[in-house]
């Protein structure tokens, strides 16, 4: 085991303790990456780590965890993909678990609570943004128990 890996797994333990990310290793790929490719300091490390282990919301991190930059070139729909993919494989045990039912609500109730942070909680601006009538907005707010006095603050 080289130095860079220990250094890697010494910040995924520290952001665990720091930052609750939980308990978190490297994959194949990651370790592969980072001895050949890593050309950053130790400080750039540690940021990477602790910013993969935020970021990642699965046991293991991977290359795309790492990747900032690519990270942000995809598409909205493959980035949603890249994040069901990880939620189904640890829910694929489960024989009667009503997926779309689960999922569509919480993607709906993510997208409108990021809109209305971004407008300041003004549904007027939401609505126009999100492209549906303010009565829809409203509607779904409501339906999807989002707090607005969160989102004035």
């Amino acid at each position: 085991m080289t130095e860079i890996l220990s250094l890697a797994r010494h910040f995924i333990k520290l952001s665990d303790e720091q930052l609750k990310t939980g308990s978190k290793e490297l994959s194949g790929d990651v370790e592969e990456y980072l001895l050949t490719h890593w050309r950053g300091s130790e400080r750039e490390l540690e940021s990477a780590v602790k910013k993969a282990c935020i970021l990642s919301q699965c046991p293991v991190l991977e290359i795309e965890d790492f990747d900032i930059k690519k990270r942000q070139a995809r598409s909205i729909g493959e980035f949603i993909e890249e994040r069901l993919r990880r939620f189904i494989q640890n829910i694929n045990r489960l024989e009667k678990f009503n997926l779309y039912d689960t999922v569509i609500p919480e993607v709906e109730k993510a997208l409108i609570t990021m809109v209305l942070k971004e407008t300041k909680g003004n549904q007027i601006k939401a609505s126009k943004l999100l492209g549906i009538n303010r009565n829809t907005l409203r509607e779904k707010i409501k339906k999807l128990k989002i707090d607005l006095r969160v989102l004035k603050a």
